[in-house]
Parts: C-alpha cells; structure tokens; sequence
C-alpha cells in the first residue's frame, strides 16, 4: 500500500519524557518564559471509553503529561507513572529525553498498513484524551534514531490535546 500523499510532512508535536514533572514544568517557565502549561493525568478521569494497548496486549499504563503551545508545534512532557508503557521503556533504557514527534491524520489505517509493509509495528496505542481520537506509537527508533506517534484526529480541531487539566505558568 502506498503511503498517502503528505502524512509526514507537518509535524504537530514534539514529546519528551521526564522523571519529574513538576521541576521541568517550573524550568520551562521561570528559565525559558513557556507557558502557560496544561498538566493532565492520563488517562483522564471519568472516560469509560479509554482503551490502550502496549505491544500488542491490554495496556495497564498510567502517566502525567503536561501540554505547551510553541507556536507551530505543541511541546508534550510525559512522566511514566504505572505500569509498563513505551515512555517507561525510554526512561529505563535511555534516561530523559526527547522521545517521538507527532503528526496527524484524520485515517490511519492507510498509513499504519503502510509501514507494516516496511516493517515498522505498533508499539502502544488507545483513545486520545480528546474523545474520538486515538495514538499510535511506531517502532521506529532503531530506523531514524526516535519514536514517531501518528494521531487520529477529530474533524474541526487543531489536532492538539484538548484544552483540559490544571494550568500552570
């Protein structure tokens, strides 16, 4: 299958993961002047409709992630909390540090058929904090040196996180 025109061609974020959220939050606004900044816990509370899966199995995956509007590019801090997860596997195996960049999409399957042709599998994935969309984690470090995250987007928005969680900054 052919990979549809465009699918990588505007990045949308850029995730890192962290070991201590709340010192990096507080780095970023009082040395770099971000913010403000949106901390959620995930998955978000009260959503019957979360589903994960981490290699390929029901994902048991906890973590605190925190939202910065960077202009063009959203900047995502993620902190592991429980559970097995590709953010813990990063944390474990390489310390923190910047992890995947995102793109959108609005039909994955075309994309992620794609790289299965190519070799390159789902790593973890679910349902988005924003409802009807969902992430897909790739198994692409060991190609271009990071992971990459596709987002099935919803219609009508910008295809960042929802406005949601506690502001800080």
């Amino acid at each position: 299958m052919a990979l549809p025109e465009g699918a990588f061609k505007k990045c949308i974020q850029v995730g890192v993961i962290v070991k201590d959220l709340d010192t990096k939050i507080q780095n970023l606004i009082k040395i770099f002047g971000m913010g403000p900044i949106r901390v959620i816990d995930f998955p978000p509370e009260g959503r019957d409709d979360m589903w994960k899966n981490y290699h390929g199995e029901e994902g048991k995956f906890t973590g605190r992630l925190a939202f910065a509007d960077l202009g063009t590019v959203e900047l995502e801090l993620i902190e592991p909390a429980i559970g097995p997860s590709v953010w813990q596997d990063y944390l474990d195996q390489h310390g923190e540090g910047i992890h995947h960049i995102r793109f959108n999409t609005f039909d994955e399957k075309p994309i992620i058929d794609h790289l299965a042709e190519n070799g390159v599998g789902v790593d973890m994935s679910g349902a988005g904090s924003r409802p009807g969309t969902a992430y897909f984690y790739f198994d692409t470090a060991d190609k271009i040196g990071f992971t990459i995250e596709l987002m099935r987007a919803v219609a009508g928005t910008d295809g960042r996180a929802m406005p949601i969680g506690k502001v800080i900054g």
